[in-house]
Order: structure tokens, then sequence, then C-alpha cells
């Protein structure tokens, strides 16, 4: 068995192109041993402290980094990670049958650069980041170094934070580090749908109005009308 800093490039490779909200260091744990073929259950909680540990640091640095370059390194290792772990799973199951090679993602372009766009805040979220807009990478850097700077995490399980009355309001009294994007989605707006949800809404008011009466404008009696109650 290696250094576990052998598995450093590896690991760091999976959390780059893994999605927050679902991945853990048990899954990554079993893809490394799968991948190097060793067993990593005597080193258990050193491993896990290590995948913890680098997540972090990925988190803190991820938006200094080339972001295309990184997701076309780590989706081709992730691929083919996920091919060797499913081809083994599959063989086991099916008695020799290798299963169909899964095809390669393709980067989001869009998504890319919608990460790096400004994005309208949430009341709640403009409070803590101090800024009624922000690109998504910078909004979660931002929390990453405010966590870091108020001693946050959890020092039995680095993964949970511990939230004071600033981050209460967006993710409760705690969450995880890999839940902390699935939260933020509530917080975060795309400029261009929020004027698209305000123009429908006030679409749909004029629609009701006219409907019920309330938009029409109330018709005044003509001349002949005045004469003619005058005259009654």
């Amino acid at each position: 068995m290696g250094k576990l800093d052998d598995y450093v490039p590896m690991i760091d490779a999976i959390l780059s192109a893994s999605n927050p909200d679902e991945v853990s260091a048990k899954r990554i744990r079993k893809a490394i041993q799968e991948l190097f073929a060793v067993d990593l259950e005597p080193q258990r909680k050193k491993v896990n402290a290590l995948i913890v540990e680098r997540f972090d640091q990925i988190q803190e640095s991820r938006t200094q980094i080339s972001h295309q370059d990184l997701v076309d390194k780590d989706v081709a290792v992730a691929d083919k990670l996920l091919e060797k772990v499913n081809g083994s799973s599959s063989r086991s199951k099916s008695n020799g049958k290798i299963s169909k090679p899964r095809k390669k993602r393709k980067a989001s372009e869009a998504g890319n650069a919608l990460s790096q766009n400004k994005m309208l805040l949430s009341p709640e979220l403009q409070e803590l980041v101090k800024e009624p807009e922000m690109a998504r990478t910078q909004v979660v850097k931002k929390i990453w170094e405010y966590i870091k700077e108020h001693n946050l995490q959890n020092p039995a399980d680095r993964r949970e934070i511990l939230c004071d009355e600033k981050l209460k309001p967006v993710f409760g009294d705690k969450t995880t580090m890999f839940a902390l994007n699935k939260s933020l989605s509530r917080h975060i707006f795309n400029s261009q749908n929020k004027d698209q949800q305000s123009l429908s809404s006030a679409e749909d008011l004029t629609a009701e109005n006219s409907a019920s009466g309330r938009g029409s404008p109330k018709k005044l009696p003509s001349v002949d009308e005045s004469t003619s109650e005058a005259a009654d």
C-alpha cells in the first residue's frame, strides 16, 4: 500500500468532478480502493480525514483555477474511474458479461458561464455577503471564508457546519459541506428569470382585473344621456 498522499491527485479529481450535494468520503474511499486495488479499511479514518481536508481546500481555491481546464480534466478522469467501477460491478452480476461503456459527459459551456455571471441574491443572503448581486462561485467562496474565519465547523465532524445567527436564515441551525450548494439554490436567482417572472405576474394580474371588470375604466355618460337624466 502506497502512502496516502499518493492518492491525493485522484481524490482531487473526483471531488472536482462530483456534485457537492451527493459526494461522500465513503464513496470516494471505495472508488480509490477499486481503482488502485488496495484495502484502505485499516486506515479508514485517516483516509476520510484526508478526503474532507482536500474538499475544504478545493472549495477555497476552486475559483482561482481555470474552470474549463479543470472540468475537462476531471470529467475525463471521473468517467474513466466510473467506467472501471461500473464495469467491475457489472461483470460480477452478469457472469462475465461486460456492460456497455458509458458515454462521456460533455461539459456544459452555458452552465460554466452561468456560474461566473452575477446573480440576484435573496435578502437573507444579501445580509450575509453584503452584496445585492454576486456570481455563484464568489458566493460559495465568501461563505467558506466566513465559516473558516468564525470556526463554525463541528470539531467532531468537519463536514458539519454549526450555523451562527448570520448563517441560520440561509442554512438553518446546521448543515453539511455537501449540502451548502443545495441550500444556496433557494437564495440565488438568475436576473433574467426574475424579470420574466415579474412580467408574467404583471400580465396575470392585468388579465384577472380585466375579467372581473376592475381593470376597465368607467364609461362617462354621453351628452344625450346627461340631457335625458336632467329632463326626467
